[in-house]
């Protein structure tokens, strides 16, 4: 349990507390106690009942209010999209079960960045003026962002104005992600990568 949980839970086990406190207060006559035990002196007696009134509706306030207004706050923080940034800069922004991606502005500077690409076809791939892939071959290479990647099928991938993107007119490229990331054993230092695939199973939508 994170810190932040940790003090959400404490803060509804006070708020409880409260609630228990109020209860006891008023069905174990425990005001009415106090002041049969003042009633010697009257004034004492009322300020006893006074003290003792506030704290037993103040607990049964603050204990409400804390439920209510913790409630609140997690509702809302709930329906609220979430964002954040990703290593290239680009800002993600998750509501629901949904997600876009908001691209930053990107600038070359002869970066280079590892890319992994399998050819998940029964066809041999050839990247232009780089090196072939056989049918189930995977390469990892260093891409420069000034660079391009041209395939002899059609597509290519460069760094544009908003990062690396990608021309595919016959929907071939498919990037890899979450647990594809895995299960084709890509190694954690690398930034990006892609799956050569039949016409019409990648990406783009070519309808």
């Amino acid at each position: 349990m994170n810190k932040r949980a940790f003090k959400i839970v404490g803060l509804y086990v006070v708020s409880l507390i409260c609630i228990f406190c109020y209860y006891l207060m008023d069905n174990y006559y425990i005001i009415n106690v106090l002041f049969q035990k003042t009633n010697r002196i009257p004034q004492d007696g009322f300020v006893v009942l006074l003290l003792t009134g506030l704290f037993q509706y103040g607990s049964l306030t603050v204990g409400i209010s804390i439920i209510v207004i913790l409630s609140f706050f997690l509702i809302k923080e709930k329906k609220a999209p979430k964002k954040y940034k990703n290593k290239h800069g680009n800002e993600i922004i998750e509501k629901g079960h949904e997600s876009y991606m908001i691209h930053a502005e990107y600038l070359k500077t002869g970066a280079s960045y590892k890319i992994f690409l399998w050819n998940n076809t029964d066809k041999i791939i050839t990247i232009k003026d780089k090196f072939t892939l056989k049918p189930n071959e995977d390469k990892i290479f260093l891409f420069i962002d000034t660079d391009s990647i041209s395939f002899d099928i059609g597509p290519k991938i460069y760094f544009g104005e908003y990062g690396l993107e990608i021309s595919d007119k016959k929907s071939q490229i498919a990037g890899i992600g979450g647990e594809y990331w895995e299960k084709y054993n890509v190694p954690n230092d690398v930034e990006y990568g892609f799956v050569i695939v039949p016409p019409g199973e990648g990406d783009i939508n070519t309808k």
